[in-house]
């Protein structure tokens, strides 16, 4: 009897031992495939971006702006640079920036037409508006006026 106990047990301890490395082996085996695959790319910030670039959030990178573009006020789009009216936006550095006429180197508010600006232009383009004035701009085919 103590044979047969003793091949009890030593059947016991080899079943144990078999079933352990077979779940080992399923572990390891499974996940291998199982794995989250990662990957990294460098991340710039919006501040560290240059003038002429603008920060493409769909890419987390500085992204260059257009011919005669410099990035916008908060640094995610491009806009025509001063004394130059936009011609055509589609978001991003696919604005089309087209040179104003010399005596129209003024441009509206929205950047769509060029206008003459008779006290002159600030450093962005835009007509100065004296301290008591208001600024208003008048478009029609062919002319374009400042009250």
């Amino acid at each position: 009897m103590a044979t047969r106990g003793g091949a009890g047990v030593a059947m016991a301890a080899w079943s144990i031992l078999y079933a352990r490395a077979v779940t080992t082996f399923l572990l390891l085996f499974l996940l291998r495939f199982l794995q989250a695959q990662t990957f990294s790319f460098p991340f710039q910030q919006p501040e560290k971006c240059d003038n002429n670039q603008y920060f493409d959030i769909s890419a987390l990178s500085c992204v260059p702006c257009g011919a005669n573009q410099s990035q916008d006020a908060r640094g995610t789009s491009c806009v025509c640079l001063p004394g130059f009216q936009m011609i055509s936006n589609n978001g991003g550095p696919a604005i089309i920036c087209k040179k104003c006429p010399e005596n129209m180197k003024g441009v509206t508010e929205d950047g769509w037409n060029c206008i003459s600006c008779p006290s002159g232009l600030t450093a962005e383009g835009k007509c100065h508006c004296p301290t008591g004035h208001i600024l208003g701009s008048h478009s029609c085919p062919g002319w374009s006026v400042v009250v």
